[in-house]
């Protein structure tokens, strides 16, 4: 996806990418629910909101890759250009930030990419 496909028109609808990433996340072990949405931005790749419960930070860091690769799925390189708003929240009420985990506040996917990359 790139610059034509968002003039035109033919990037997924919102809808579409915040359940891809949702039920993407809902999967993973350790996550007992979430709270997710996505935004597309005029000129950027889009917003992803929201709060993840999990069950410590090796989980919200796993909560990390898959918006990555789950974006990166549906939107190709424009996940690059999303903003990650997320966060992370023990049981005992702890957040969990991407900064906490070494990444600048709030993230890019470009970062996330490179920084997560396995």
């Amino acid at each position: 996806m790139g610059l034509l496909s968002r003039v035109f028109g033919s990037r997924p609808d919102e809808s579409s990418v915040t359940h891809a990433v949702g039920d993407a996340v809902a999967a993973l072990t350790g996550v007992s629910s979430h709270s997710l949405t996505y935004h597309h931005q005029q000129y950027g790749g889009g917003s992803l909101h929201g709060v993840v419960d999990v069950a410590d930070s090796p989980t919200f860091l796993a909560v990390l890759r898959t918006a990555v690769a789950t974006l990166a799925d549906v939107l190709g390189d424009d996940v690059d250009r999303v903003t990650f708003y997320l966060s992370g929240r023990t049981p005992d009420g702890e957040p969990v930030l991407p900064g906490d985990l070494g990444t600048s506040q709030p993230p890019l996917g470009r970062e996330l990419r490179a920084r997560l990359a396995p």
